[in-house]
């Protein structure tokens, strides 16, 4: 099974979008997964079920942070622009592929049916974060 497959099996499970692309990388960026579903929580149905950007798109998100910030709170700021460049890049591409990037849009779509799922929303989150982090 794939990324993108177990991805998908979690939100099934009760997961929510961001919580399920974050923990399938738990290994790769060193985090325990049970402190990553921690740190997605917040995120689910658009940042506090406010139908905001995508969870899944923020998972992606605090992957990037994860995967390139140096984490040096003494001169904070250094790898910045180098996370924030790949997220914007993946941002972009997710509204290509999802065609929306606020989950209410993605949801309600052209006349009230969905440009995209959640299910497939995680799948692209996984699939970007494997393409623009290397994981």
């Amino acid at each position: 099974m794939d990324r993108a497959d177990l991805a998908s099996a979690k939100h099934r499970n009760g997961f929510n979008c961001c919580q399920s692309v974050a923990c399938v990388f738990a290994d790769e960026v060193g985090i325990d997964e049970s402190l990553l579903y921690k740190m997605g929580e917040g995120f689910g149905a658009g940042m506090g079920t406010t139908q905001g950007v995508c969870g899944a798109l923020s998972g992606a998100a605090m992957l990037a942070g994860l995967v390139h910030s140096d984490g040096n709170t003494e001169k904070a700021g250094m790898t910045k622009a180098r996370t924030t460049r790949i997220a914007g890049i993946m941002q972009k591409k997710f509204i290509e592929q999802a065609k929306a990037l606020i989950c209410k849009d993605i949801k309600t779509g052209n006349n009230g049916k969905a440009f995209t799922s959640c299910d497939e929303c995680i799948r692209i989150a996984v699939r970007l974060v494997e393409e623009e982090l290397g994981l």
